[in-house]
């Protein structure tokens, strides 16, 4: 019934003549699609802790174990107030540089790179490849505590990895519903090369753990990574004996850590990767609303001031722009299953205990009564009549980053990095096509809705 390359279509269309609720057979699970705005915030945020569960999701816990993503319970409470701390020291610079000072390194690392390849006569650029290694970075500082040269091989073949295990996601994705396809012929989706798949990149960081723990480099109190603060709080916790008096820190180990940082880098760089792809897809297609963009940051930042997120308020169109490639682009039009607690009444139907739940959340990116014309690129949607900030009640129904309290925990980091990235971009440089060449803009889903490769024509400006 559903379409392998839009999915998302087949889904709003049965939505759109089932209802806002209803249910389908995913092989042998029954899921219950939600739709709309209106339910989400019922659902989400009204009854946020019942619909904020995880449901069993064969080949991730099969093959990659249970990390903070799929898991559920006190354990996932703990870990999302200690990831929360974390993001907010470094927001506010309290642990080693801040957030927008690691950023701000890597788009200069960026922009280096860039220019020297000019200065040979290279005028073309592939968008995804050159904010790889600064997203690639941003997160890699923030994990690990470390980088690696832009363009470098090494960093390149490190995370060829992530490529790896986006393609084997995609080829597994039925053993989810049908666990049983694993012993197929023609190698059973997948599912035996995402074992081993998992099995090596576990190993990957946990050999980065032990080394950590061999030279005690986690105790020097200069370093402030995520990886190193998770080993400090595993230190404490055994120090103290803690798990017998607060059972919810037994998710503190090295074994869970592993699966954090595997997680992390993967939703934090795939993703992202993806949304910078499609905002200059949209830049090349509406020239009007590039030039613009350029105009006001001259104007705001002029032509050498760092663009920074902490003053997106003396510029909203360009916020108003990034939430729009988000709306159009929906790479993640599902978001992660959830599942309900316990027992709910949402509409008017009885949702069990314990069901699956879908978030149609294309439904509410194209929904035409909260966003008109839903299928135009129009930044200005998200802005107040005069243009002069953003318009709050204009936001109902952008999830790019889920809704409730399973939300992105990286939402603050990735809206911090597109505004930065994509306007010292559109500050530098002028982007257009390459003549004679066709740009797809169909959306096509594998794990996210990607756009197909391609290089666009780049100019300095000043």
């Amino acid at each position: 019934m559903l379409d392998k390359e839009k999915p998302f279509e087949s889904i709003d269309r049965l939505s759109k003549q089932l209802g806002d609720v209803f249910s389908m057979n995913f092989g042998n699970e029954r899921v219950v699609v939600i739709s709309r705005d209106r339910l989400f915030r019922e659902a989400f945020l009204k009854d946020g802790h019942n619909f904020s569960g995880r449901p069993s999701l064969f080949v991730h816990e099969s093959c990659w174990g249970k990390g903070h993503v799929i898991n559920d319970g006190p354990e996932t409470v703990e870990l999302r107030r200690f990831f929360g701390n974390f993001i907010r020291q470094k927001l506010q610079g309290k642990s080693g540089k801040s957030l927008q000072e690691i950023v701000d390194e890597e788009v200069e690392q960026m922009i280096q790179r860039v220019d020297t390849n000019l200065a040979k006569g290279e005028n073309q650029l592939d968008i995804e490849d050159a904010v790889f290694y600064a997203i690639g970075n941003v997160m890699t500082r923030l994990i690990l505590g470390r980088s690696c040269p832009h363009g470098s091989e090494e960093f390149r073949q490190s995370a060829a990895w992530l490529k790896t295990t986006t393609e084997l996601m995609e080829r597994t994705a039925p053993l989810t519903f049908l666990p049983w396809l694993r012993y197929f012929p023609f190698k059973g989706f997948g599912y035996w090369e995402m074992k081993k798949q998992a099995r090596k990149v576990n190993q990957m960081m946990m050999d980065d753990i032990k080394m950590r723990r061999q030279t005690k480099e986690y105790l020097d109190q200069s370093n402030n990574d995520l990886t190193t603060n998770l080993l400090r709080k595993i230190d404490e916790i055994k120090q103290n004996d803690l798990q017998k008096k607060d059972p919810s820190l037994k998710c503190y180990s090295d074994e869970m850590t592993a699966r954090i940082m595997t997680e992390m880098f993967f939703a934090g760089i795939q993703t992202e990767c993806g949304t910078f792809s499609w905002a200059f897809l949209y830049l090349v297609e509406f020239p009007d609303v590039q030039e613009r963009l350029r105009g006001l940051i001259h104007k705001t930042f002029g032509q050498d001031g760092k663009v920074h997120w902490s003053e997106r308020q003396k510029i909203p169109y360009l916020e108003a722009t990034v939430m729009e490639v988000q709306r159009c682009a929906n790479i993640a039009p599902f978001g992660i299953f959830h599942r309900n607690r316990q027992e709910a009444i949402l509409d008017g139907y009885q949702i069990p205990k314990d069901s699956i739940i879908l978030m149609n959340i294309w439904s509410t990116m194209r929904d035409f009564q909260l966003f008109p014309e839903p299928e135009k690129f129009n930044p200005e949607r998200f802005l107040t009549k005069d243009g002069s900030e953003i318009d709050k009640d204009s936001l109902h129904g952008l999830y790019p980053y889920g809704i409730g309290p399973r939300i992105c925990l990286g939402e603050s980091i990735a809206r911090c990095e597109l505004f930065t990235v994509i306007g010292t971009l559109l500050q530098k440089y002028r982007f257009r096509k390459i003549p004679n060449v066709e740009y797809n803009m169909e959306r096509k889903m594998q794990l996210i809705i990607q756009p197909d490769p391609y290089k666009l024509v780049i100019e300095r400006v000043c």
